[in-house]
């Protein structure tokens, strides 16, 4: 890759961590209020997206879109989408509160420590990518 051109590099995960049988996303809420120096605060609730079809790994995901995807905008359209009406329930359905999936993560022996400085990680790198654009 040239160093000095704008890109988005991607990786297709092709065994990845399913729940259910379903591929999922997180969605994160990061406030940055100053660079410098930084200043950044991670709210401790997202979301978690789920697919509506369970992940075969023998289909291409051209074949499989509705296995592959987990926009809300699109997966509520499905017959298969299950919305989930109630808050106490929030691990019901294809969209769950992060506080739900850390539960089902822990009760099947994740350790949450190392994933969230993992994401951490990712976060800060991710910041970095875009510090200097954003501080000149």
């Amino acid at each position: 890759m040239p160093i000095d051109e704008a890109a988005i590099i991607s990786r297709y995960v092709k065994n990845p961590l399913l729940i259910n049988g379903l591929k999922f996303d997180l969605r994160l809420y990061v406030m940055v209020t100053s660079f410098e120096p930084w200043r950044v605060y991670i709210y401790n609730e997202g979301l978690v997206r789920f697919a509506v079809d369970e992940y075969d790994p023998k289909l291409e995901p051209k074949d499989a879109m509705n296995a592959h995807l987990t926009n809300f905008s699109l997966n509520k359209k499905c017959e298969k989408f299950v919305n989930n009406q109630d808050a106490e329930q929030d691990d019901q359905g294809h969209k769950w509160s992060l506080q739900a999936l850390t539960r089902h993560l822990e009760k099947h022996g994740i350790d949450m420590n190392l994933l969230w400085a993992r994401i951490y990680d990712v976060i800060i790198k991710s910041l970095m990518s875009v510090d200097s654009h954003i501080t000149s």
